[in-house]
């Protein structure tokens, strides 16, 4: 594998320990977790501490909160640091600058090691994505640089690319997305309401947008599948990610509707990560595929989903 650069990230890319080691990922930066009995810790990108169950479970009376905090200058710093004395350049590679200020600290942490290692480059890149889609942007780095690309051609890659980076899925509950800003109040209603599935989309200020609503699971995932097969890409190329919080049900069946429909390389079913899941909480079931470049404005999607779902 070639390892002349680094390549890091921060905690909201759902990325296990398995996945981080089998493609390389060589550095993660991570925030605190404010538990709702007032504790705060690191953020569990492992799941080590609390599992999934108990995490997003607590949450379903709305009452047990969870806030998040990026990490500070200081640690994307030192995480930094370790790479660059190494003698490698940086490719970090963060959650949308529209969530979090995780972007501009790690702008900060930049400008200190490039003063303080003349000899060391650093890129940051605002993948303006979260959970599982920074994370297939970083896997993707990744093999870029195991391919033999240079850190100049990866980096070019990466931001000529990360808006072909999709996300199709449904919510039980949008409560969580709209406390913390990521969808209105008036959608997360409308979300709400019995028997619909809010569908989400990826747009060009680097947040979720729901372009369409289904009457029922059922319905719901068909037109994830749908949507999936005419946005993607040379699938056979590419890992598909299915992610959830606690649906593990709705995600295996996803997950075989999009393997008979589409025979992407690879189908990979994972979490929601803890820092992501407390802006989201339970009830996410989401298919993450690098497809066509997203439009302008959502355009040509919001018009394939309104046809799929009638």
């Amino acid at each position: 594998m070639n390892q002349t650069f680094a390549i890091i990230t921060n905690d909201a890319c759902a990325l296990s320990k398995a996945l981080r080691e089998e493609y390389g990922v060589d550095e993660v930066f991570i925030g605190n977790i404010d538990y709702p009995d007032g504790r705060s810790e690191k953020a569990d990108l492992d799941w080590e501490r609390i599992t999934p169950e108990e995490y997003f479970g607590g949450m379903a009376d709305k009452k047990h909160i969870y806030k998040t905090s990026c990490a500070n200058v200081d640690e994307i710093y030192d995480a930094m640091a370790k790479q660059a004395k190494l003698g490698k350049d940086i490719l970090c590679i963060v959650l949308s600058a529209a969530l979090s200020g995780t972007y501009d600290f790690s702008i900060k942490a930049a400008e200190r090691i490039e003063k303080g290692f003349p000899n060391i480059h650093v890129k940051v890149v605002d993948s303006m994505r979260y959970s599982t889609a920074l994370g297939m942007i970083v896997l993707e780095a990744c093999l870029r640089r195991k391919e033999g690309m240079s850190f100049e051609e990866t980096c070019k890659w990466i931001e000529e690319n990360k808006c072909r980076f999709h996300q199709m899925g449904m919510m039980d509950d949008m409560f969580f997305l709209a406390r913390t800003g990521r969808v209105s109040k008036a959608k997360a209603f409308f979300g709400n309401l019995a028997g619909i599935e809010p569908m989400a989309e990826f747009n060009y200020e680097g947040l979720s947008e729901v372009i369409g609503k289904a009457k029922g699971k059922k319905k719901a995932l068909a037109a994830i599948v749908s949507y999936a097969k005419d946005r993607i890409e040379n699938p056979e190329e590419h890992v598909l990610f299915v992610c959830h919080s606690i649906r593990p049900k709705e995600a295996e069946m996803l997950a075989k509707a999009l393997e008979d429909a589409i025979h992407p390389k690879q189908i990979i079913i994972t979490t929601v990560d803890q820092s992501s899941g407390a802006n989201i909480g339970p009830g996410l079931c989401a298919a993450f595929f690098y497809g066509k470049p997203i439009t302008k404005d959502l355009v040509d999607e919001k018009a394939l989903i309104a046809n799929i779902l009638g």
